[in-house]
């Protein structure tokens, strides 16, 4: 996560008049100095650099924020170096609901600002210099179009998002914050124009981990350089740098900030927005073809495993993160369809689109997986019953209803046309009600071979298993929405997908996956990284759904055989 500025870096037209500015005026440490850059070290954690430069100037905005209790003292001694900006009416010092601020200018027309808030818990920071600053505060970030780019940060980053409006908002992350406003507005309280500068921001971020999931979510046009020195990136002009450092990653809870850690805001809240994208996903994704409606289903099953289950922080957190991982790939998915008067008759329409997929076996039951997750979804939101994501949904299902990969099993040519020789519907029963339906979709667990090439083809040994479970979950949903019949009609084509997924060499046996005694489905290992694929989340949600109708006393080992299937999620 990210924690504050920990590096700003300028241009200026002289190198002596920044020296005499902030060394000579406001008395940063100087660290570093040579003909052309000159390094300020105004507080531990953050450092300043100039680059003398020959060319025009656009002047950035900088706040420090500095101690409250000393701030009448800090403004008076400032004022005796500098001149102090004027609001319209005269005044200098600012007074506001949390706290106080003064503006100044330096040598090259930079806003700066000295910020004080009364609930920023003293003490914690050591205040430096005689001005008592205690940490870059805000960076202004004009930009054409502010509510994009504040949403990439949000998105990308795990930003969070104040005091927003069409042309301003605040892009927090711990103690830094972005100021990302519109070139159209102007800079108070001397209302200059926000133009665009040049710089180069460093933000400091907690581990390695951040790294790589931002790493994985970047377009990689846009990355500068990867290194030991940090992630570099371009972002709506701007340079930007992600270092990991060593200030704590709850800073901000310290100060007494408000907590914009991971988790906390609500870029990380699985909130109802959640079923409203994942149903527009689901069907424009399904307006191009039935694997597309993977993400729309991935962001239902997030919204609902977070309302069903009593997740722990972390799990929340990285069902959140994949979840931004998965859109911010397929963004024009998630782009809402005109407004439209919901159809409640169209709800007959949708159950017929169930029926070509539950009574015949194809696309490994995707057809009944995400047109049940679409069904549930619309259940539960009626409002959303329009005509643009019903025939999204309708053209998803007709789609899975027609198999793309005959071969889609060990052994046999075109499944859809032959018989099973080597097992027969007398290994599987007929399922008794939901509970045997659910511990017998996960006993089928106890062997998972690894996806893999095999005599010239390659098999999704781990991934129809994957989808044995995914398409049990959704029979047992179905019936639990008050559709008895067409749940049993479809269990039929579960016995057969349970019959297919058994097809496997022999041979391949001590390659079988193994996890320890311990896993479990909400181990953090796991929900701390980010995958490509949607079933590490589906997976989750349909296997903890199941666990809830077996005995108590095969839960534990049911879970650790799920496990298997997590470890193998890319």
């Amino acid at each position: 996560m990210i924690t504050h500025f920990s590096g700003l870096k300028l241009k200026t037209l002289s190198i002596q008049g920044v020296k005499q500015f902030y060394h000579g005026l406001l008395h940063f440490p100087i660290t570093r100095e040579n003909e052309v850059e000159i390094e300020f070290q105004p507080t531990p954690d953050f450092s300043l650099v100039f680059e003398e430069v020959f060319e025009p100037l656009s002047p950035v905005h900088i706040a420090f924020e500095v101690s409250y209790s000393r701030f009448n003292s800090t403004i008076q001694q400032l004022a005796e170096q500098l001149p102090l900006l004027q609001w319209p009416d005269g005044e200098v010092v600012e007074w506001f609901d949390s706290g106080v601020n003064a503006y100044f200018k330096d040598g090259d027309g930079n806003l700066l600002e000295f910020i004080a808030h009364h609930d920023l818990k003293e003490g914690v920071l050591t205040p430096n210099g005689p001005y008592g600053v205690l940490y870059l505060r805000e960076v202004g970030l004009p930009v054409e179009d502010p509510v994009a780019a504040r949403l990439w940060m949000k998105r990308t980053l795990g930003l969070t998002i104040a005091k927003d409006s069409e042309q301003f908002a605040f892009v927090i992350g711990g103690t830094a914050h972005a100021v990302v406003v519109s070139t159209k507005r102007k800079w108070i309280p001397i209302a200059m124009y926000a133009l665009a500068p040049s710089l180069d921001l460093t933000y400091g971020v907690t581990d390695d981990r951040f790294l790589d999931r931002v790493r994985s979510s970047l377009d990689r046009r846009i990355i500068v350089s990867d290194n030991e020195n940090g992630l570099q990136f371009r972002m709506y002009g701007y340079n930007i740098r992600l270092k990991k450092t060593s200030l704590p990653k709850d800073i901000a809870s310290r100060l007494n900030l408000p907590d914009t850690s991971e988790g906390k805001g609500d870029d990380m809240d699985i909130s109802d927005q959640y079923l409203e994208d994942g149903l527009t996903a689901l069907s424009r994704g399904g307006e191009v073809g039935w694997f597309e409606g993977h993400v729309g289903g991935a962001y239902l099953a997030a919204y609902y495993m977070q309302k069903e289950h009593n997740l722990p922080q972390d799990v929340r957190q990285g069902l959140a993160a994949n979840c931004r991982h998965l859109r911010s790939q397929h963004e024009d998915w998630f782009e809402p369809y005109p407004s439209e008067l919901a159809k409640p008759e169209l709800m007959d329409q949708l159950v017929e689109g169930l029926l070509p997929n539950l009574t015949n076996l194809s696309t490994s039951g995707h057809g009944v997986t995400l047109g049940v997750l679409g069904l549930k979804a619309l259940r539960d939101r009626p409002d959303l019953l329009t005509p643009s994501i019903v025939r999204g949904l309708l053209k998803l299902m007709e789609d899975a209803a027609h198999e793309h990969k005959l071969a889609r099993y060990y052994g046999i040519e075109d499944y859809t046309r032959q018989s099973l020789p080597e097992l027969s519907f007398n290994d599987i029963p007929p399922y008794q009600d939901a509970s045997d339906l659910a511990s017998r979709a996960l006993s089928e667990l106890q062997l998972v071979l690894p996806d893999q090439h095999y005599e010239g083809k390659y098999y999704f040994f781990a991934g129809e298993l994957e989808h044995g479970i995914t398409h049990a979950h959704a029979l047992i949903e179905l019936e639990r929405l008050g559709y008895t019949q067409l749940a049993r009609l479809g269990q039929g084509n579960h016995q057969r997908q349970t019959i297919l997924n058994r097809l496997r060499p022999q041979e391949l046996a001590h390659l079988e996956i193994k996890v320890s005694d311990e896993a479990s489905i909400m181990d953090s290992s796991y929900w701390s990284g980010l995958y490509e694929d949607p079933h590490a989340i589906k997976v989750p949600y349909a296997a903890l759904a199941l666990l809830q109708y077996v005995p108590q006393g095969r839960r534990v080992e049911l879970e650790r055989d799920v496990c298997k299937l997590l470890s193998l999620m890319k």
